[in-house]
């Protein structure tokens, strides 16, 4: 299986795109083709060679542990909630979807995890079909044969990481068979000095990172059997195979060297071309070698199809993820690598017109370098226009950051794509600066991490580690060289992104105060897109708003109550770090169902409702049914931690409605049936309706 052919990938890989996206173009004819081999589908998400393909209808989320009060006590918010029969839940969705990521830190300090067992339960069925020591899962003697380097990495007393995919059908729960050191002995959230903290045997000191994907449509795959796995393995190891992945790129491509010497201020066209192909693989070397000025004063411009501004206009050491501080730390990844004055790309450039090299000398001394382009033309590409994207290299610097105002490897807007990655620089900071990344316009970050080293793979301070997806080199803490590459689990964006992290400094966070110092950073970060969206605002609408619900008319049923909030919603603006305004809103609670009409565009191809509710009324699951007609393919369902606090309660949660429900239609009426929730009500108090373009 780990050999078969890379045009029954590509194959296989269209049918999956059509399957989750209903895409329309170079695969369309392949459409009748849904029984495919499931385990296939999820490995061609794995493959380098995969990444321009712009698949829409797929969202990323992230379960983790972090402090929901806004501070570092991670470890107090272990489990999303207990479940009736003592379990700790800490990844529950309703699907399809699939989970990707499988990040554990329980192993530092004294052995909590000593008698857990981990348990993946996928569809509602009593028995877990994973029940197994959390230790023995996650190390090399894990009997199913999934925890393999270089898809996982044991990182002993640090951390545990796990890639492997998961699909499920309708739903998938895991859970520890009890809290690891058990429950924390204190009233959440800490604040005083984290030095005397009651738990401060690091019992509690344990917390998680779990990444997954939903998909609008049901793609017509079965959920995850052990017996899957173990069949997917011998391809995703082959897919991660770096060497085999280098060769894969390069094979069957032309090559093109050229070397120029560039006086300050000068400017080379490495190479052009002008007809329909994909760039393989790049790779430079430069003259002084190994010189700060050299790398980072000679700027990469790559240009496709004729752009106003180039795709890609970055420095060029930062493009290749070289560290400016030690220029001798090498590295290789699937995807970029540095050693001895050689970097390399093997991220795929497709283009459909045109494309222009060129190197920018924005120093004060000359210099020479030597390019090696290896590229495809027409017609012996695979890449489709019409479901493809280009490849965007985006620059960001903060010489120093800004305590409590989030650094941002990516924050743009009116466009579509996927994140695909970032190479960043680090100076000076903390280890502690947790991700938060917003999608398409929503106030909630859809993924918040853990930390800066759990977030780029590890844990307890990055580590000189070097693998095909993440790591460092010249790491110390928080600082260092660092690469992380979203793949199998890319950020899919159809209306803007949002990608950074906290910035810590000398007065935060929260009993750590005087301990970090504002650092600094750069970074590159590497999309897949088209600069305009998918998605696009067609209607909203106040939920206690008597004139806003007349025009939409609403109505709700059972027991209603007006109710009211003014709070935060959780990220950069929770009111934690500096102060910002609250947001005040009434709405409507109920125990049976309401219903509503809006407008969306008749050329959809789907919707997406998105509803402002109260984050302390958690678990709220619903069926919602469009003109009468239930979608089958999810209810809406949303979870978190089980208590709030700081008036930190709004949350931002979306709804698919594929397209088969609302095509054609200018307006849509949808029913929303309460099913269950922790406060046995379903609230609501505002609404945004967004109907996807092609």
């Amino acid at each position: 299986m780990a050999n078969f052919s890379s045009h029954l990938i590509w194959r296989i890989f269209g049918i999956w795109c059509l399957a989750v996206t209903a895409a329309t173009g170079a695969f369309a004819e392949e459409d009748h083709d849904h029984a495919a081999n499931a385990e296939n589908l999820i490995e061609a998400a794995f493959r380098v060679d995969a990444l321009p393909y712009l698949q829409t209808g797929i969202q990323t989320h992230q379960f983790c542990s972090y402090d929901r009060a806004g501070d570092n006590y991670d470890w107090e918010y272990f489990p999303l909630y207990i479940d009736t029969n003592g379990e700790c839940v800490i990844f529950d969705a309703m699907g399809p979807g699939c989970l990707y990521r499988h990040h554990m830190n329980i192993w530092h300090g004294l052995p909590i995890y000593k008698g857990i067992h981990i348990r993946y339960y996928f569809d509602d069925e009593p028995k877990p079909r994973i029940d197994m020591d959390v230790s023995i899962f996650f190390s090399t003697n894990n009997p199913l044969g999934i925890f393999r380097p270089p898809l996982a990495w044991d990182g002993k007393d640090r951390f545990r990481i796990l890639y492997h995919p998961m699909f499920f059908k309708k739903r998938l729960k895991v859970v520890l068979s009890s809290e690891p050191g058990g429950p924390p002995t204190i009233s959440v959230p800490w604040t005083g000095s984290s030095k005397v903290h009651p738990d401060g045997d690091r019992r509690h000191y344990h917390w998680y990172e779990y990444t997954w994907q939903s998909f609008t449509e049901d793609p017509g795959l079965d959920s995850w059997t052990p017996e899957t796995g173990r069949r997917m393995m011998p391809t995703l190891m082959d897919a991660w195979n770096i060497s085999n992945a280098h060769h894969r790129a390069t094979q069957d491509s032309r090559e093109r060297t050229v070397t120029a010497k560039l006086e300050s201020g000068k400017t080379a066209t490495l190479w052009k071309i002008r007809r329909p192909g994909v760039m393989t693989a790049l790779q430079f070397k430069m003259i002084p070698t190994n010189n700060v000025n050299t790398l980072f004063d000679s700027w990469l411009k790559i240009t496709f199809d004729d752009a106003a501004q180039p795709q890609i206009e970055v420095p060029l050491g930062c493009f290749f993820g070289i560290y400016r501080s030690n220029l001798l730390a090498s590295y290789d990844s699937l995807f970029l690598g540095w050693t001895n004055n050689q970097a390399d790309c093997y991220l795929p450039m497709p283009f459909w017109k045109s494309a222009v090299v060129q190197i920018e000398n924005r120093g004060a001394a000359e210099v020479t370098v030597t390019s090696l382009i290896n590229y495809k033309i027409a017609p012996g590409i695979i890449y489709s226009r019409t479901n493809c994207g280009y490849l965007f290299a985006h620059y960001h610097r903060e010489d120093p950051g800004v305590e409590g105002e989030d650094y941002t490897y990516l924050d743009i807007s009116n466009c579509s794509g996927k994140v695909v990655g970032h190479v960043t620089d680090r100076w000076n900071t903390s280890m502690e600066e947790d991700e938060r990344t917003y999608f398409d316009g929503a106030e909630t970050p859809w993924i918040i991490g853990e930390g800066f080293e759990d977030d780029h793979g590890m844990g307890w301070g990055l580590q000189n580690l070097t693998l095909p997806v993440f790591g460092a080199i010249s790491a110390k803490g928080g600082a260092g060289g660092v690469y992380r590459f979203l793949s199998p689990d890319m950020y899919y964006f159809c209306d803007g992104i949002k990608y950074g992290h906290q910035t810590y400094g000398p007065h935060s966070p929260s009993g750590f105060q005087g301990i970090y110092k504002v650092g600094t950073e750069e970074s590159v970060t590497f999309w897949y897109g088209h600069s305009w969206p998918q998605l696009v605002q067609t209607d909203e609408f106040d939920v206690g708003n008597p004139r806003s619900e007349a025009a939409h008319d609403y109505h709700a049923d059972g027991d209603v109550r007006q109710e009211s909030g003014n709070w935060w919603y959780d990220g950069e603006f929770n009111n934690v770090l500096f102060k910002t305004p609250a947001i005040a809103d009434d709405g409507v609670s109920f125990t049976n169902s309401s219903t509503f009409t809006v407008t969306i565009s008749p050329d959809n191809q789907g919707v997406r409702l998105r509803r402002r509710t109260d984050k302390a009324n958690n678990r709220q699951k619903a069926r919602v049914f469009v003109d009468g007609q239930l979608v089958t393919e999810r209810p809406w369902y949303s979870v978190d931690y089980e208590k709030t606090y700081r008036g930190i309660r709004w949350l931002d949660s979306d709804f698919e409605v594929p397209a088969k429900y609302t095509k054609g239609k200018s307006k849509i009426t949808v029913c929303i049936e309460w099913v269950s929730s922790e406060s046995g009500r379903w609230d609501e108090y505002y609404y945004w309706v967004f109907s996807y373009s092609r």
